[in-house]
């Protein structure tokens, strides 16, 4: 008797699991080997575009507020006048990322760091908007300006907003290092806008 109940409970099992051995549906693979944390400060926010750049990964655009806006420095709109820097806005900046994304070799990847800068430390407590500063390093492989491992280097201006204790980017003012002859992030992607 105990036998029967056995093998009628594992028959029971097998037909009501009948999807047991289908596939499962698959990962997004843009975002395989990216690291995301709930973007609960304005650091975690920073950590969140390094994996997400460093990992290709569409969750990139999830660090930024519908209203982003990206300015690029006043030298580059002068010396790059042929590139569009107006009205950078979170659609400009999906469709442009996007696209260099596209060109990253399946062998390579982008290779970003960004590090506090100094001369600008965080404040202590930022309640609901803070701006924060990121001396920035991005080597996207086989780029028009960085394809040669030369990387675009700068310092970020992150304005950012916190919205039901989760924040994100809303301003990203690029800003060239005085002392450094490497194209910004803003000259690295507007060449694919």
């Amino acid at each position: 008797m105990n036998k029967r109940f056995s093998v009628a409970v594992l028959i029971a099992l097998v037909f009501s699991s009948c999807n047991l051995f289908e596939p499962r549906t698959p990962e997004d693979p843009s975002n395989e080997g990216v690291v995301w944390l709930d973007p609960t400060s304005p650091d975690i926010v920073v950590e969140n575009i390094q994996s997400t750049l460093n990992g290709g990964s569409t969750l990139y655009m999830d660090c930024f507020t519908e209203s982003f806006v990206f300015y690029a420095d006043s030298n580059d709109i002068n010396e790059y006048s042929g590139y569009n820097f107006d009205d950078w806005t979170k659609a400009v900046e999906n469709s442009t990322v996007s696209l260099l994304f596209t060109i990253v070799p399946a062998d390579s990847i982008i290779a970003a760091e960004f590090l506090i800068d100094t001369g600008n430390p965080d404040p202590a407590a930022p309640s609901d908007s803070v701006t924060i500063y990121r001396n920035y390093t991005i080597s996207i492989p086989q780029s028009y300006h960085s394809g040669t491992g030369t990387p675009a280097a700068g310092i970020a201006e992150l304005h950012m907003v916190e919205n039901d204790g989760l924040w994100a980017i809303q301003e990203w003012h690029d800003v060239r290092h005085v002392e450094t002859s490497l194209v910004t992030w803003a000259v690295a992607k507007a060449y694919y806008r």
